[in-house]
């Protein structure tokens, strides 16, 4: 029997962008995402709770009942928020308290909780693996355009080194932040759009070659 080849599409960059596309985690990158640096510990701890998560969990037998394997999961993702938090205490001990907040709300996360069964335990290890990390890197990608714009919008800075005067201070505010993933998630639903529309068929003459 042929081996089917290893294949794996690049959705969860941009086409099922969790936070652009399918809208499952934009409440951290609204309200949390004000910084870069507040954007690279959402993206750092959702790739150690989550994509973790979803590479230990693949191990949880599927007889077991579907409710019981949804609860195990978020099991798992609280137990690798212990070792999250504690990278996170060394890494930035000045972190701010509302990010942590959405930190802890990555332990229930759709990726872990939803994704899981409907996409990615339903491919090889292998691929499964690669599916799964493009998708945080889709995460990533929201996530540091919305925090690098308003840092530099709201403060001046990137990365907490100063570039020039605050342009517009609201930038920091939730509302601000609602605005622009809504306009970041058009944008990318119309480049996604125009990749992938048909293309008009052409009719041939019998005689000509295609």
């Amino acid at each position: 029997m042929k081996r089917s080849k290893f294949s794996v599409k690049p959705d969860g960059l941009f086409r099922q962008n969790i936070v652009l596309m399918s809208g499952l985690l934009t409440a951290p990158v609204i309200a949390a995402c004000t910084t870069a640096e507040n954007a690279l510990v959402l993206v750092l701890s959702f790739f150690m709770i989550s994509y973790t998560g979803i590479l230990i969990c693949r191990f949880i037998p599927r007889k077991i009942a579907y409710s019981i394997r949804i609860l195990l999961y978020a099991i798992v993702a609280g137990a690798m928020f212990i070792p999250t938090k504690l990278v996170l205490d060394m890494l930035f001990p000045q972190m701010e308290q509302g990010v942590l907040l959405y930190v802890e709300l990555l332990v229930v996360n759709s990726l872990l909780l939803a994704k899981t069964e409907t996409r990615f335990y339903l491919k090889p290890y292998g691929e499964m693996a690669v599916d799964a990390l493009l998708y945080v890197v889709g995460y990533a990608l929201a996530a540091f355009t919305v925090g690098f714009i308003r840092e530099m919008l709201a403060f001046g800075t990137l990365f907490g080194h100063r570039l020039f005067d605050p342009v517009v201070p609201s930038a920091k505010s939730p509302f601000f932040g609602f605005i622009m993933v809504g306009i970041l998630a058009a944008l990318c639903r119309a480049i996604v759009g125009k990749n992938t529309a048909p293309k008009t068929a052409r009719f041939l003459d019998p005689n000509e070659e295609e």
